[in-house]
């Protein structure tokens, strides 16, 4: 832990953050004939730094990202909303022309995968409006679990939330994840869903999971 710098993000770590999120997570498994796979984390990245107000990283004495948190206001302004949503527009723009140019590979796996994602999304935050924010992205860098830094990322997402009057957080995962992190910290599961790994299944076991936190209980 020596030599560790909470940060917050600018987009001089977009590609550091993309390559921690690559070494962790495994999302451009379902694309075919894909190029390059960063393309996907890049997209992944870029959804999930948009509509948030606290955005945490870890950096090493390389200036390498090693933690990540970032966390919305689930009740921006108006303003903030309407700036959020044209970014939207301009990450589904750039998706599409990148889908033309065959940078996800072939086109009709490339829409099925994206539709997935599209789809986890809508069935994880389906109950978005009952909480005040949404932890959009947590990770951090396989060779520092354990030491202690998942927690302080939290914890200073924790102090981000009662500094701005945020009551309640929500976060959504699957059970691929190491989620016992979420339960020892005191997060509690508000639903179970089916992913859309599962979703045209008729799963016995839902592998969705939606965890909520009440911060005055932190």
């Amino acid at each position: 832990m020596k030599n560790l710098i909470f940060k917050q993000y600018d987009d001089s770590y977009f590609e550091s953050c993309i390559r921690l999120i690559q070494i962790t997570w495994n999302l451009h498994a379902g694309f075919k004939g894909i190029p390059d796979d960063k393309a996907v984390y890049a997209y992944y990245l870029k959804t999930c730094l948009n509509w948030n107000a606290h955005l945490d990283i870890i950096v090493d004495e390389a200036d390498n990202v090693k933690g990540i948190l970032f966390g919305s206001n689930e009740h921006p302004s108006l303003i903030r909303e309407l700036s959020f949503m044209r970014t939207d527009r301009k990450i589904n723009k750039w998706k599409n022309e990148h889908l033309k140019r065959g940078t996800f590979g072939e086109l009709d796996a490339a829409k099925r995968e994206f539709a997935k994602l599209t789809l986890n999304d809508k069935l994880g935050e389906e109950d978005a409006e009952l909480f005040d924010s949404e932890i959009n992205l947590f990770i951090v860098s396989p060779e520092l679990k354990g030491k202690g830094l998942g927690r302080k990322l939290m914890d200073r997402y924790v102090h981000f939330c009662k500094t701005y009057g945020i009551a309640t957080a929500f976060l959504w995962t699957d059970v691929d994840c190491d989620y016992s992190f979420y339960q020892k910290y005191g997060f509690k599961i508000h639903k179970t869903f089916n992913s859309a790994k599962q979703h045209h299944r008729d799963a016995e076991h839902q592998d969705g999971l939606v965890f909520f936190i009440v911060i005055d209980q932190v």
